[in-house]
């Protein structure tokens, strides 16, 4: 996370810039309306170098694949649970009252899902040509909670 002292000590690095002591920048910052505050939750994204080096290589691994025409495959994986609904629905609105729909013989509308019961796992493999014949595969999920349903 960038502090005041990692901040000193990147500017004093930079051979472009002048050095400068920690009151000179503190007070800079200040006249800048940047404040020294408890970090929130909603906190900036910063990625670990080794992840930065992974997809820099990737990027240029499949930049090579495709200039030598290599077929690039691709793999994923998703679920479903047994009791996905449609987030909206179309409603009557001149039924007003659980009553009024008892009475014309309706149903108040689809109870929300509760997330909990079976999941069917989902993984397949593809490229620009279409999905691999005999690449997918599915099962039912056995354990209500997985490191999946996270």
């Amino acid at each position: 996370m960038p502090t005041l002292n990692k901040v000193l000590v990147a500017v004093n690095e930079e051979a472009d810039l002048p050095n400068i002591s920690r009151s000179s920048l503190h007070r800079l910052l200040k006249s800048m309306d940047f404040v020294f505050t408890k970090r929130g939750r909603n906190t900036a994204l910063l990625e670990r170098e080794d992840i930065i080096l992974w997809r820099r290589n990737y990027l240029r691994d499949i930049k090579r694949y495709r200039e030598e025409g290599r077929p690039i495959y691709y793999l994923d994986e998703t679920w479903v649970n047994a009791g996905d609904v449609n987030s909206k629905i179309w409603v009557d609105k001149s039924v007003l009252t659980a009553r009024m729909a008892s009475s014309a013989g309706l149903s108040t509308g689809a109870v929300n899902p509760t997330g909990k019961g079976k999941r069917l796992i989902v993984c397949h493999i593809g490229s620009e040509d279409g999905f691999v014949h005999g690449g997918l595969l599915s099962f039912e999920s056995k354990k209500k909670y997985s490191r999946l349903s996270r």
